[in-house]
């Protein structure tokens, strides 16, 4: 009974979690200042869920046990090294986007 309650936790946690992340996308596009930032913001948050998909796959197969131990410690590696880097990035390409146009802003 618990290892069942703990998968359907997880599930409605993941659903909750999804729900939240479509709803904040959302604001933040309709925050954006301009096209140029638009396009950086669907840029940063396609790759972004993509890769937070991956990683999250990753983990739900250290759960299951069809990889071991050593998954869950990557994924967290593989997503708190490059957050940091990855941050600064969108930060900067959103300050070039907020100040040109729909053409400069993807040289930036």
């Amino acid at each position: 009974m618990e290892f069942s309650l703990a998968v359907w936790g997880a599930l409605a946690g993941a659903a909750i979690c999804l729900g939240a992340g479509v709803a904040g996308a959302k604001s933040v596009l309709d925050a954006a200042k301009n096209a140029a930032q638009r396009m950086v913001l669907k840029r940063v948050l396609s790759w972004g869920g993509a890769y937070a998909a991956v990683l999250m796959g990753l983990v739900l197969l250290a759960a299951f046990g069809v990889l071991g131990g050593w998954a869950y410690k990557a994924a967290v590696v593989l997503w708190f090294g490059p957050l940091i880097p990855a941050l600064a990035w969108a930060h900067r390409r959103l300050d070039a986007a907020a100040l040109s146009d729909y053409g400069t802003a993807a040289a930036a």
